[in-house]
């Protein structure tokens, strides 16, 4: 018993600021619910892994049961010809909420680590610069938004990611540039309100 609990807790501990303290109460909650609740949560997690998708431009999940290949963002010819490149999925979700902006997106699928060896092991960061070759070609990207985490890992992918891309800038004639004021330092994305990341958007340098 006790080593299928550690052995529970090990993979609950492998999400995002859980803890092995943390991780076991999950373990803990789990026993105390009935056999319905723990059928209903196992078939989610696999309705989610079966019906996911990561769309073929931008990167991000998106669901749908046919063969599209492509998200609706990405698929919506109203949209701006600007490019926001991010982190995560959930920085996606919660720019969307604001409001503000109206172009695209482009996510990173992580972040680098200040003085990492491989940085391009750690971030999408090849298919991001097929992605700008295809949209330089087609003449569809006006400028970039760098909008990693006000933080010193954020700040150290976007100088990776700028480097990486101001080739291509030069070649297609595109604007790069980031979120401005209205986020402090040490800010994530994933956790600002709509109103800070509409004022980081329309101060962006």
């Amino acid at each position: 018993m006790t080593e299928q609990i550690t052995k529970l807790a090990e993979v609950f501990s492998h999400f995002p600021g859980i803890g092995q303290k943390q991780a076991r109460r999950f373990v803990y909650f789990l026993l105390g619910q009935n056999p319905a609740f723990i059928k209903t949560l196992t078939g989610e997690i696999e309705s989610l892994k079966k019906s996911a998708k990561i769309c073929l431009d931008c990167q991000r999940f998106f669901f749908h049961s046919g063969q599209k290949k492509t998200c609706p963002i990405c698929e919506d010819n109203s949209r701006q010809n600007i490019l926001m490149i991010v982190s995560r999925d959930l920085d996606v979700e919660n720019i969307e909420r604001a409001g503000e902006f109206k172009g695209k997106y482009f996510v990173l699928g992580g972040v680098v680590p200040i003085l990492e060896k491989q940085p391009e092991k750690k971030i999408r960061i090849s298919s991001l610069l097929q992605y700008l070759e295809k949209l330089g070609r087609e003449k569809k990207l006006t400028e970039i938004i760098l909008a990693t985490d006000f933080n010193p890992e954020g700040e150290n992918t976007a100088e990776f990611v700028k480097t990486k891309i101001e080739p291509l800038a030069k070649k297609y004639n595109f604007k790069i540039s980031s979120l401005g004021k209205g986020l402090s330092l040490g800010t994530e994305l994933e956790y600002s309100d709509p109103e800070t990341i509409k004022n980081a958007l329309k101060n962006r340098v």
